[in-house]
Order: structure tokens, then C-alpha cells, then sequence
């Protein structure tokens, strides 16, 4: 596989047949015009849903949204929460986002790869104590709606929780067994690879944790 972190929560992820292009607002597309391409969008906040997407250049495109995204385009699945879909020889499980829209588990080419979208522990210093108690009950309640080991998965890690950074990730990875996992949803802040080196995270299934430097870096794995 390679994947491609365009910026943001924006990645691209090439198999050998498929294309897969989640999220994507900003950063350099370097698109293979002989496999097909998946857009999925798990939401319609700017950070994660940028329109000219629908005018991306491909011959064999499939546009994957979240249902709560509201545009008359044709041609487009709109997917609910909590739900399983095949498109093609694809199979998509959608979970519940605590913000907005859905997180994607995809099935295909006998890997699975997980992108968060906005799911995640969301827990804000001086919010109320039941907007946070919901937060932690709706992400505990999705992550463990995942039942099979994970390829590649995007998570969220946003600094702007500060010291409750890591409560997503750390439950994530207490709870699912993955090979690989992508940092997403800190803007373009790559001190975050650094900082997470020194975090005493709990890894009990020996996740590697990729260190992501640059916007439209490239990984091959």
C-alpha cells in the first residue's frame, strides 16, 4: 500500500486496484487514472469537505458521503450511521461520529482501513460535565462496534484538547488490534509526531505509530 498524508485529516491511500481518497480539502493529488477512485467525505465541515472535489479529474470515480452532508449532485452514495454497505467490491461499515457525519471502516482487497472523520473522545476543559460524559459514552460505544483487526487506521489526535489529547487514541488502541496508525486532525501542526514519541501511551497490541512530518508525504507500506 501506499498512502499519501495530504494535510489535515486528508489521505490517500493506493492499493492494488483501488484507489481510496478520504477528507480531502487541501494538498497535491497525484491520482493513478487507471484504477478506480473512492472519495469518501464524512462530513461537510471546510476542514474536511472542499466542493472541488466533485470536479476532480478521474475517469472512474465513486463519490462515498456522509448522509448528513446536504448537496444535490447525483451520482453520489449517501451513507448512514451505523450501517453496512457494499458499493461495488467494496464493503463499508459507517460508525457514529461524536460531531458530525460518520467514520468509515472500508473492506477491501482483503484489508481493512479505518478513518475517523470527526470521531473521537471530544473532552473540552470547562465544557459541562454531561456534553463531556457524552462524548466519552457515544466513543466508547463506536469503537467497540469494531470487531476485526484493522490495516491502516486515521485517528484523531488534537492538540487543542491539550492535556485530554490522547484520550481518543489511547481507548482506540486499547480496544482494537491495528497495524498501522496515521495522526489526523491537527492543521498542520507536525510537532505532533515528536510530542507523541515521548507520550507513555499503552500499546498492548504493538501498533506502529507513523511519524508524519510533512503535507503530501508518502508512505509505503
Amino acid at each position: 500500500m501506499k498512502i499519501t498524508h495530504l494535510y489535515h485529516s486528508g489521505c490517500l491511500v493506493e492499493l492494488k486496484q483501488h484507489l481510496l481518497l478520504f477528507d480531502y480539502y487541501k494538498g497535491e493529488l497525484h491520482l493513478n487514472q487507471k484504477k478506480p477512485l473512492y472519495i469518501f467525505v464524512s462530513h461537510s465541515h471546510k476542514d474536511h469537505f472542499n466542493q472541488n472535489i466533485l470536479e476532480i479529474n478521474h475517469p472512474h470515480k465513486t463519490y462515498i458521503f456522509s448522509s448528513s452532508i446536504k448537496n444535490t449532485t447525483k451520482n453520489i452514495h449517501y451513507l448512514e450511521t451505523n450501517q453496512i454497505y457494499t458499493i461495488n467490491d467494496l464493503t463499508i461499515q459507517t460508525l457514529l461520529s461524536t460531531d458530525e457525519g460518520c467514520a468509515f471502516i472500508v473492506n477491501v482487497e482483503n484489508k481493512r482501513i479505518y478513518h475517523a472523520g470527526d470521531l473521537n473522545w471530544w473532552h473540552w476543559q470547562g465544557e459541562p460535565d454531561i456534553d463531556n460524559d457524552y462524548q466519552r459514552i457515544v466513543y466508547q460505544q463506536q469503537i467497540q462496534l469494531i470487531k476485526h483487526p484493522i490495516d491502516i487506521a486515521f485517528i484523531v489526535v488534537d492538540l487543542r484538547q491539550e492535556k485530554d489529547y490522547l484520550l481518543g487514541l489511547q481507548y482506540y488502541l486499547n480496544h482494537v488490534k491495528t497495524h498501522y496508525i496515521f495522526p489526523i486532525h491537527y492543521f498542520g501542526n507536525y510537532t505532533i509526531s515528536q510530542q507523541l514519541k515521548f507520550e507513555k501511551i499503552n500499546n498492548p497490541y504493538h501498533a506502529q505509530i507513523m511519524s508524519i512530518h510533512h503535507e503530501n508525504e508518502v508512505f509505503e507500506l
